[in-house]
């Protein structure tokens, strides 16, 4: 006669959950931090020092054209899936929150999603098959591998769109949380400590008087601004700032494209912004007043 010892399943508490969230989120973060300091820990640490709230909010801002379809299309799919146990007072609200996120999403990142969806489908097809062709055998091994698709379904939206997003945000790791800016300086400022492109790690200074950077803080008296290219942190004095204009970087930022709103009604998308580019030959033609 033999005893056998279970162990009961623990359960994931609440506190637990928004533990390990925070945390993870923090690591996001820090991620996105070091990845805007292309990778160097001596300008992460120093974009950490200047503006650590910003990081967060800004962050969760220029992702936006990726969570506003995520959240249209994630809330409707959670609705048909939990279809069984929802109240029906609560599809109005599902519904709502689907259309206005939907319809505010730019139209072009709206269709990615739409793709993550369709092929999510795909998905669920195959893996219904499967469980079809498993369900009733006699082999254990295919019994068990029939229950693991069935907790399974239903699931595989979350996990490639999770996947989407997580390349998105690896491919986009570089873009800066703030919008651009092109300055000119009444004189000039060190931009870089070394040359970037001969691989030596050697100091050679070098100035500009006009280029295109993210202002990570800012007092009265100082700007912090991270160069475009040379991800150099510089310290200004605002008193040597004679212009700085918002224009979008089209080597870092994420591209804009017109709502769904604005494509059903037919109008055409044009950026605010200009790119840094046109705003820096702009610049170039101007004398800095003194």
């Amino acid at each position: 006669m033999s005893l056998e010892w279970t162990r009961p399943e623990a359960k994931i508490t609440a506190r637990e959950l928004l533990a390990v969230g925070s945390g993870l989120l923090l690591l996001l973060f820090l991620i996105k931090i070091y990845g805007v300091g292309r990778y160097s820990l001596t300008t992460t640490t120093a974009l950490l020092a200047a503006t650590p709230v910003q990081v967060a909010l800004g962050t969760v801002t220029i992702y936006a054209y990726f969570v506003l379809p995520a959240i249209a299309l994630g809330t409707l799919w959670f609705g048909i899936r939990y279809r069984a146990r929802l109240q029906p007072a609560l599809w109005p609200l599902i519904l709502i929150i689907s259309t206005v996120t939907a319809l505010a999403s730019p139209y072009k990142y709206l269709l990615n999603g739409l793709a993550v969806v369709l092929a999510a489908l795909c998905v669920e097809f195959a893996l219904a098959r499967l469980r079809r062709r498993w369900s009733g055998s006699a082999d254990e091994r295919l019994s068990r591998r029939h229950h693991t698709l069935a907790s399974w379904q239903g699931l595989s939206v979350v996990y490639l769109g999770a996947a989407a997003l997580a390349f998105q945000f690896m491919h986009s790791l570089d873009a800066p949380w703030v919008s651009a800016q092109a300055f000119l300086l009444n004189g000039s400022a060190v931009t870089t400590t070394q040359n970037l492109q001969d691989g030596v790690n050697r100091l050679e200074v070098g100035t500009e008087s006009r280029f295109v950077g993210y202002p990570i803080a800012e007092t009265d008296e100082w700007l912090t601004v991270l160069h475009a290219d040379t991800r150099y942190v510089m310290r200004i004095p605002q008193s040597a700032v004679d212009t700085r204009l918002t224009c979008h970087n089209e080597d870092d930022q994420l591209a804009g494209d017109q709502p769904l709103l604005e494509y059903l009604k037919g109008n055409t998308y044009s950026s605010p912004n200009l790119d840094c580019r046109e705003v820096l030959r702009y610049l170039a033609g101007r004398a800095p007043r003194n």
